[in-house]
C-alpha cells in the first residue's frame, strides 16, 4: 500500500468551481500487542510499521532493558502487530498507573509523566557541528518527501551525519516518524553518537525526551518548539534548534555544539 492515493474533489479558484482529481495521504490505525495483550493503536502511514512498532517501544522503555523481542508479525488486514518479549516485562505492571496524554498529531498516543523527564540522564556527547552543514541539509531534508509535496499531509524526521542523511522517513504523525528512524537504527545496528536529527515538525517536550532517551545531542527543525521542550533541554545537555530556514537558526539551549 502506497502513502497517498487519489481522491475526487470540487476546487473552487474565486468564483471558478472544478472537478478534479487529488492526492491525500493514507492513514491507519495500527494496534500494538505485547504478549497477547493490546498496548496501543497508534494513528499512522501504512509503511515500515515494524520500525514504528519497535521505535515506540524503544522510546518508552519497554524494550532496551530487561526484555527482548522474540517475535514480530505484523497483520496488514487487521492493522495490528504481535510482539513477543522474553524477559524481567509485566505489560500489567506498565500500564498501571499511567495517564495518557499527548500534544500530537494524528491522535498518537503517548505514555508521557513527568517521571519520565526526570529519570531522563543529561548527555554528555560534546558533538559539533557546523551551521553551514545545518543548513545544507535542511535544504536537503526539505526536498526529500515527495509525498509531502504531492499531498502536504506528512510530518519528516531524518537522522543525519558529517557525512549526510543516513536515515530519512515521513509519517502523518511527527512522533512516528521519530520513532520510525530509532526503529530503524536498532533493527539495522545504526549508531547514533556524533549524529543529530532533522524534523519537519514542531518540538514538543515528548518529542524531546524521545530524542534523549536515544542519546540524540542535537534537533533542528523547520518549526518552532515548545516553552517544556526548551526547559527540559536546558537541563538535559541537548542543543535545540528551530526556525532552520535558508541561511538563518535560532539556537535556544546549549549554543555550544553549533559553530
Amino acid at each position: 500500500m502506497g502513502l497517498s492515493k487519489k481522491v475526487n474533489i470540487v476546487q473552487i479558484i474565486s468564483e471558478r468551481r472544478e472537478r478534479l482529481r487529488d492526492e491525500i495521504v493514507r492513514e491507519v490505525p495500527l494496534t500494538i500487542l505485547v504478549n497477547e495483550k493490546e498496548l496501543v493503536t497508534l494513528q499512522c502511514s501504512p509503511h515500515n510499521l515494524e520500525y514504528l512498532t519497535i521505535g515506540f517501544l524503544l522510546s518508552e522503555g519497554i524494550i532496551g532493558k530487561g526484555a527482548e523481542i522474540e517475535y514480530m508479525n505484523l497483520n496488514k488486514k487487521g492493522w495490528y502487530i504481535r510482539v513477543g518479549l522474553r524477559g524481567d516485562f509485566s505489560i500489567d505492571k506498565y500500564l498501571s498507573g499511567r495517564r495518557i496524554i499527548s500534544s500530537g498529531c494524528s491522535g498518537i498516543v503517548t505514555f508521557y509523566r513527568d517521571i519520565d523527564a526526570r529519570r531522563c540522564v543529561p548527555l554528555q556527547d560534546e558533538t559539533e557541528y557546523s551551521c553551514q552543514k545545518i543548513s545544507s541539509l535542511m535544504r536537503q531534508f526539505q526536498q526529500s518527501s515527495l509525498t509531502f509535496k504531492h499531498t502536504g499531509g506528512v510530518h519528516s524526521c531524518a537522522l543525519c551525519s558529517q557525512e549526510g542523511m543516513e536515515i530519512f522517513t515521513e509519517d502523518i504523525g511527527r512522533h512516528n516518524a521519530m520513532d520510525k528512524i530509532f526503529g530503524e537504527c536498532f533493527v539495522k545496528g545504526i549508531s547514533i553518537q556524533d549524529k543529530f536529527i532533522l524534523t519537519s515538525g514542531r518540538v514538543s517536550s515528548e518529542i524531546l525526551i524521545k530524542a534523549v532517551k536515544q542519546k540524540v545531542p542535537i534537533i533542528a527543525s523547520h518549526s518552532a518548539p515548545t516553552d517544556l521542550a526548551v526547559g527540559l533541554a536546558e537541563k538535559l545537555n541537548l542543543t535545540l534548534i528551530g526556525f532552520v530556514r535558508g541561511c538563518r537558526m535560532n539556537i535556544y539551549t546549549n549554543n555550544y555544539r553549533v559553530i
